[in-house]
């Protein structure tokens, strides 16, 4: 579970919240379209079950895996890698892709036959969401759409996630401090006027500490 401390840096309710509504939703649709579903409209909604089951895993993973310290993989030049672990990746990317899938029978369908949607306005909102997300589809196809990551060298820290991508020498690097909320995390204190990134606890398989940790230790290991 997502905690620090002792403290839970995710708070149970939010947990029970969001696990527990993705799994009546989507048991919901599967029981639904398997009961209901026809035609080209129909046959479209088992998209919307695969990618909020595929949701379901990834929030599974992210907010119920326990975190225990780990050493990080080591990478060709010598940098300790902290990597997102696959569970919380990749089912993201299966839902976000089975949401398009089904978008663009819907969106087909809207302009070719209304009225064969079977719920106009969700599947317009779900045609919008899919149409909001085009250009970090277009991010993710050319490499600017990152696996969270946090790496340590000897030089420099290296922080990928999403559409964050920072390197900066441990010379521009204060330490780094646990952050409770907004997101629950480790928000890496940089030098000068750039704000801070926060690598979101809920991306990784650690406890905080250990990030904070592993920062500390390279930043005083690189100024000696």
């Amino acid at each position: 579970m997502v905690s620090s401390g002792g403290k839970r840096l995710v708070p149970r309710w939010y947990v029970a919240t969001v696990v527990g509504g993705l799994t009546v939703f989507t048991l919901v649709l599967v029981a639904t379209t398997a009961a209901f579903a026809d035609g080209p409209a129909g046959a479209s909604m088992w998209g919307l079950a695969a990618s909020s089951g595929l949701l379901l895993v990834a929030a599974v993973s992210a907010l119920v895996r326990p975190r225990r310290p780990r050493e990080p993989s080591v990478g060709h030049d010598g940098s300790r890698v902290f990597r997102a672990p696959t569970l919380t990746v990749w089912p993201l990317v299966g839902a976000w892709i089975a949401l398009l899938v089904t978008a663009s029978v819907w969106g087909w369908l809207a302009i070719t036959d209304f009225g064969a949607l079977e719920s106009p306005g969700f599947s317009l909102v779900t045609i919008a969401g899919a149409l909001a997300s085009l250009p970090d589809l277009v991010r993710l196809l050319t490499g600017r759409l990152h696996r969270w990551t946090l790496s340590t060298s000897a030089e420099q820290l290296t922080y990928r996630g999403y559409r964050t991508d920072l390197t900066v020498p441990w010379n521009d690097v204060r330490g780094a401090v646990i952050q409770e909320r907004g997101p629950a995390g480790v928000r890496i204190d940089l030098r000068g006027d750039r704000s801070d990134p926060v690598v979101p606890i809920t991306a990784f398989d650690v406890p905080a500490e250990q990030l904070v940790e592993e920062i500390t230790r390279a930043r005083k290991a690189a100024r000696r």
